[in-house]
């Protein structure tokens, strides 16, 4: 489920055929040059294995790193409404501290988008676990943790599409 999750998300970004997909460690990414601007264009999913049930719906929740148009993005994709406003995020690399963050809302609210996405993915480049806490509208939090591996190669990529430094 975890793949097929994945492959979801970068098809919706890209329209991406299964044989397009490449992988990195936890990782599924897609590229491809935009025909207007001549720059490469980069989506990457990574899929939690942590599923949680609300209204008797199973939730999934992804992860995604992206760099389109020369715009880096960081966001949760949590297939769940979190709301119009801004919701609060609370991201634990590796053993350390939760820290609380106020993120920026989708246009449905269905995804969190990191406010600063690069120095997000640069941390992220450094752990081999994150735990991402998020509160989808009118339920209590849920916690879910992404395996890291191969964070750094697929971070480099998206910073070399950008035009940034890892």
């Amino acid at each position: 489920m975890r793949k097929v999750l994945a492959f979801i998300v970068c098809f919706a970004c890209f329209g991406a055929a299964a044989n397009d997909m490449q992988s990195e460690g936890s990782w599924f990414f897609k590229t491809k040059v935009n025909k207007m601007t001549d720059t490469t264009d980069m989506v990457a999913s990574n899929a939690t294995k942590d599923v949680y049930t609300r209204q008797g719906s199973e939730r999934y929740t992804s992860l995604v790193l992206r760099c389109k148009e020369n715009e880096t993005d960081a966001y949760i994709s949590v297939y769940d409404y979190l709301g119009s406003g801004e919701p609060r995020i609370t991201v634990r690399f590796d053993d350390g501290k939760p820290v609380k963050h106020t993120w920026n809302s989708s246009e449905g609210g269905s995804a969190a988008f990191s406010p600063n996405a690069i120095s997000f993915i640069k941390e992220l480049a450094k752990h081999k676990k994150v735990i991402i806490g998020f509160e989808p509208y009118g339920s209590t939090m849920q916690a879910v943790e992404f395996d890291l591996s191969g964070t750094d190669k697929v971070a480099a990529k998206i910073a070399e599409s950008c035009n940034w430094k890892l």
